[in-house]
């Protein structure tokens, strides 16, 4: 008796867990290739620009914002040990499929968040712009990376890759000061959103 119902009706039990269990595994396994795939469809991906590159209509569309004062947090006046660094229009265009909107700029790992947070729709082209950036006291600027969210509010943040190079003499300031232009080369789109 114990050898024609009970071995059998273990066995469909052990192995009706074992189909549990792998029916449970596979839908996880399907809804987190779903997430990622939705996720990786709505990335958005940014392209730097140059303005002598654009076409007037292109130029006379550009939404603008402007990097944030961070005067309150530095000290007011110039030091002459203080490097000067003048920022270098940076142009983006959204490249992508999808509207994302652009949240903060980080300078050595300090976030300045903008104002404004407006939606950047596919093929739209917005400037940040910046002033003489004496306001940011940093002795040197070794990285800059954008904080952009995409439609369903995922952050990623972007790597900017530039070069700092010596300022022309009439953009010079007359302040005794090194003074450095920050140029933009390109932008890194392709790290993973932020948890």
């Amino acid at each position: 008796m114990f050898r024609d119902i009970w071995i059998p009706l273990l066995s469909g039990i052990i192995g009706g867990l074992f189909t549990l269990i792998g029916v449970i595994l596979t839908i996880k396994y399907e809804r987190k290739k779903d997430k990622i795939e939705r996720t990786r469809n709505i990335k958005p991906y940014l392209a730097i620009q140059h303005l002598i590159d654009l076409s007037d209509d292109e130029i006379s569309n550009i939404k603008t914002v402007s990097i944030p004062d961070d005067s309150t947090n530095h000290p007011s006046s110039v030091r002459s040990q203080d490097i000067i660094f003048h920022w270098e229009n940076l142009v983006l265009s959204n490249i992508s499929s999808n509207t994302c909107i652009i949240s903060y700029i980080k300078i050595n790992h300090s976030p300045y968040a903008f104002p404004i947070k407006s939606p950047l729709k596919s093929g739209e082209i917005f400037q940040i712009t910046g002033n003489l950036m004496a306001i940011y006291i940093f002795p040197v600027i070794d990285s800059i990376t954008l904080g952009v969210y995409d439609s369903n509010f995922n952050l990623y943040e972007y790597p900017l890759h530039f070069r700092l190079v010596d300022c022309p003499a009439e953009q010079k300031s007359k302040l005794p000061n090194i003074e450095k232009v920050i140029e933009f080369d390109t932008i890194d789109c392709q790290p993973d959103l932020l948890k």
